[in-house]
């Protein structure tokens, strides 16, 4: 079976960023093994583009944006068959508001 690519939005870089220093606030090794485990559930999409759950938006969006879950976060993303290429879109933070991850969506 071909592998498909998965490939990182800046967006989904920087909040991984964002998330890993704000953890390294309380411990280094803890933001450490959070932020390997978000990179390494998002490996199952190279074989399982979409094993993730559909993502509901409540803007009407012609793009149909799935995520998984890896602790307390949603890895939001979107499967390109065309392309054979998953783009992971944002890394969202279950415990923040939920019409946050709205009002980011584009």
């Amino acid at each position: 079976m071909k592998k498909v690519h998965v490939i990182w939005s800046n967006e989904a870089l920087h909040d991984l960023e964002i998330l890993h220093d704000f953890l390294a606030q309380e411990s280094v090794l803890a933001a450490r093994r959070i932020t390997e485990n978000i990179l390494t559930r998002t490996r199952q999409l190279e074989t399982f583009p979409e094993s993730g759950a559909t993502q509901k938006l409540r803007k009407k969006s012609k793009t149909t944006y799935r995520y998984l879950v890896e602790g307390n976060y949603k890895i939001i993303y979107r499967y390109d068959q065309t392309l054979y290429a998953v783009f992971v879109e944002t890394i969202f933070d279950t415990r923040q508001d939920p019409p946050k991850l709205e009002r980011n969506r584009k």
